[in-house]
């Protein structure tokens, strides 16, 4: 059985948000190294990734964060502002502290789902302050008369419903990670993604022994069901830096919506997009190597750090 272990980071700090939230980063690879910026989507943890952030880690400087509520990053009180806008807010401030921390350096951002449509949201709305971004299969959701708007919309309400009443409880990791493992949805994932996921989106209650989930099952739904009302894909092509949508497979008979909108997206703006074939969108934990090997490339076209 294939056992994946997070090294220890070079540097952990604990970041305070305009509201009191706590988000800590945590350095790991070459400081040297121009940077790269890592978040995650709804639900999950960045440390989970590790199968693809792990063949970056000899090239550039990573800083990971969690979005409020998740991983490492202790609950926040107000459950009202577990939100996509508060994760915009979230992310400006990274970049502040990051760059008041660690210096000015090239900078770019790989953001995947929630973190991705975070990215575009504060792009169109704060500015672009990046000198590239990689977005994985951002679930953007179409304005009303699109033909994918009821497709996006649905898939997005579906999971809020879903997730508002998920557990949040387990006797033990192991419990999660064998519902992950033997999801029929998630059995492309390289082996020991299931119970590093698992350990990375639970934490101990040391009250009860049990193992809860670190973000809270009503912030994820509220997460979303804000995404389902966004409609920010009118205005994608208004983003002014380089861009690339790595996206889930558009032609895989198990595709949602998120490959067939960034498909879309890709044939009306015209931004550099590459789906990989036979992902689902957990695209990074099921082809890291290819997911990479694109990052790379597209960073050589841009002379990203040069």
């Amino acid at each position: 059985m294939t056992e994946l272990t997070i090294p220890t980071p070079i540097e952990t700090v604990d970041l305070r948000m305009k509201d009191g939230a706590i988000i800590r980063l945590r350095r790991h690879g070459n400081p040297e190294g121009p940077r790269l910026i890592l978040a995650h989507g709804n639900g999950f943890a960045i440390d989970a990734y590790y199968p693809f952030w792990r063949l970056l880690t000899d090239e550039y400087d990573l800083v990971l964060y969690d979005q409020r509520n998740h991983g490492h990053n202790p609950r926040h009180d107000d459950i009202s502002h577990h939100d996509v806008s508060y994760f915009v807010s979230d992310m400006d401030c990274v970049l502040d502290d990051v760059e008041t921390r660690f210096g000015k350096k090239p900078t770019a951002g790989l953001f995947h789902s929630i973190s991705a449509v975070t990215a575009v949201w504060h792009a169109l709305s704060v500015g672009w302050r990046w000198d590239a971004l990689v977005l994985f299969d951002p679930p953007l959701v179409p304005s009303p008369g699109h033909p994918l708007n009821d497709i996006a919309k649905s898939f997005e309400l579906m999971l809020s419903d879903w997730s508002k009443t998920r557990p949040d409880r387990f006797p033990n990791v192991e419990t999660l990670a064998d519902q992950f493992a033997g999801s029929k949805s998630l059995s492309r994932w390289v082996p020991g993604s299931h119970a590093l996921m698992a350990r990375c989106i639970l934490r101990e209650d040391i009250e009860t022994g049990e193992w809860v989930l670190c973000c809270p099952p009503e912030g994820e739904s509220q997460v979303y069901k804000t995404n389902s009302e966004l409609h920010l894909c009118p205005q994608f092509g208004n983003i002014p830096g380089p861009l690339k949508v790595i996206a889930s497979d558009p032609d895989d008979p198990n595709v949602r919506s998120p490959g067939l909108v960034n498909k879309a997206l890709h044939e009306e703006f015209g931004h550099p997009y590459e789906a990989v074939p036979g992902t689902t969108h957990m695209v990074q934990i099921e082809q890291p190597e290819a997911c990479a090997k694109i990052v790379n490339d597209f960073f050589s076209e841009i002379e990203f750090s040069t």
